[in-house]
């Protein structure tokens, strides 16, 4: 049990620099979410600093060798978003995914870990199914999803799993 709100900051926001660095791009993200909710557009900027302020982050904090590591997880992230969508085009004839999802990723895999980037899109899935069948019985029509704003649920879920701040039921991953 996490005794205080300060101990639970630096337990969520562990990471280079922490708490720093981690709870900067964690407002970055969540920004980015809203803009991308309201607008449907994931801004290069943000996302470019934030992964410029966690790879120097890393590179002073823990060495070249760390930060050129999870820089590596970052782009194998984006990659993996981009085959993905890659695929789905060639078999559907149009995206599934923006390739804001996959700058998204890279940032949050590169700050988070690989852990809470999976759980930002499974458990950020099921929280925009949720979303949708409620819009649905509420008689509510829509056209579009944007996906950052589930992402980012999905990702404060896995980091409070990964952190072991919070269990999964049946003794999964805790």
């Amino acid at each position: 049990m996490i005794p205080d709100p300060v101990s639970a900051a630096q337990v969520f926001f562990a990471g280079p620099v922490a708490p720093w660095i981690p709870a900067a791009v964690y407002l970055i993200l969540l920004g980015v979410a809203l803009y991308d909710a309201r607008t449907g557009i994931i801004p290069d900027t943000p996302m470019a600093l934030g992964a410029l302020a966690v790879t120097a982050a890393r590179l002073f904090d823990e060495g070249w060798e760390k930060a050129l590591e999870h820089f590596a997880y970052g782009l194998a992230a984006a990659f993996a978003v981009w085959a993905f969508n890659e695929i789905w085009y060639r078999l559907a004839g149009k995206d599934a995914l923006g390739m804001g999802d996959a700058k998204w990723t890279a940032l949050a895999v590169m700050t988070f870990g690989a852990v809470p980037g999976l759980f930002a899109w499974f458990a950020g899935s099921w929280v925009a199914m949720a979303w949708i069948a409620l819009c649905w019985l509420s008689g509510r029509r829509i056209r579009k999803v944007y996906y950052a704003p589930f992402l980012f649920c999905g990702l404060t879920l896995g980091i409070l799993v990964e952190r072991r701040m919070i269990g999964l039921p049946f003794g999964i991953y805790g």
